[in-house]
């Protein structure tokens, strides 16, 4: 039985690494300079705001320990959505209003579209539907998740601002991905592939506790992380 579970966790951990690394394509400075226009998704709003306590004790202590875990997460997660809710915190419209200044400030004009997904989290399978007519690209970007997480229950327990941020540029008349990037923002993972960014100290809390209790803090490392993340993919876009 041990086998098996050594086994699986090979497995998924294998498919996990493949998953993540798929998508990356670095971008060309010749692709920016034949673009002009730029036909911008709006970005989903999540789902929910969630709390991964992947640095709780429990996690040290098998299935139940995982459970204890699982209950934590799940108890922070909802609290997490009833503060940044009534903070007014839209974590989609942020990512698309910051991209969309940030790229027309680098030279794009910028065309807002809005287009139906099954899936907000991720990135369109196929951009042949959508109207971006008169844009020379699409610019997709999906929130997977966000809100706050630990990271190891010895080496990294305290919580910080957490994003996981998919991203693809493609050309609006072929089809081809231009540029393709995850971004993982606060939280990493060794198993994970993808461009890590730190959240700043300032926004680390030492305790679940500490962290409900300055909800002015809790947001404002929030909108950091869709700052570092748009900021990154305008640098990546850069003419």
């Amino acid at each position: 039985m041990k086998s098996n579970s050594n086994i699986l966790g090979l497995t998924m951990a294998t498919a996990l690494l493949a998953g993540c690394s798929a998508g990356q394509v670095a971008v060309r400075p010749d692709t920016t300079a034949n673009i002009h226009t730029v036909a911008l998704i709006t970005v989903s709003e999540p789902q929910a705001y969630v709390a991964q306590d992947f640095g709780n004790p429990g996690m040290m202590f098998g299935a139940v320990g995982g459970a204890v875990a699982g209950a934590s997460s799940a108890n922070a997660g909802k609290n997490l959505d009833q503060i940044v809710s009534e903070a007014g915190f839209a974590a989609g419209d942020r990512l698309t209003r910051s991209l969309q200044q940030q790229l027309a400030a680098a030279g794009y004009e910028v065309k807002l579209i809005s287009v139906p997904r099954d899936n907000g989290g991720k990135l369109l399978k196929s951009y042949d539907a959508v109207d971006a007519a008169g844009a020379d690209a699409i610019l997709d970007v999906a929130i997977e998740s966000i809100g706050y997480a630990t990271e190891h229950p010895m080496f990294s327990p305290h919580w910080r601002p957490a994003a996981q941020v998919h991203v693809a540029l493609v050309d609006s008349r072929t089809g081809s991905k231009l540029y393709g990037e995850k971004f993982m923002y606060g939280y990493h993972n060794p198993l994970m592939s993808g461009t890590d960014l730190e959240a700043p100290e300032t926004y680390h809390f030492e305790s679940k506790e500490l962290l409900f209790s300055d909800r002015v803090r809790l947001v404002d490392g929030m909108q950091d992380s869709v700052a570092a993340v748009t900021g990154q993919i305008a640098q990546k876009l850069k003419k």
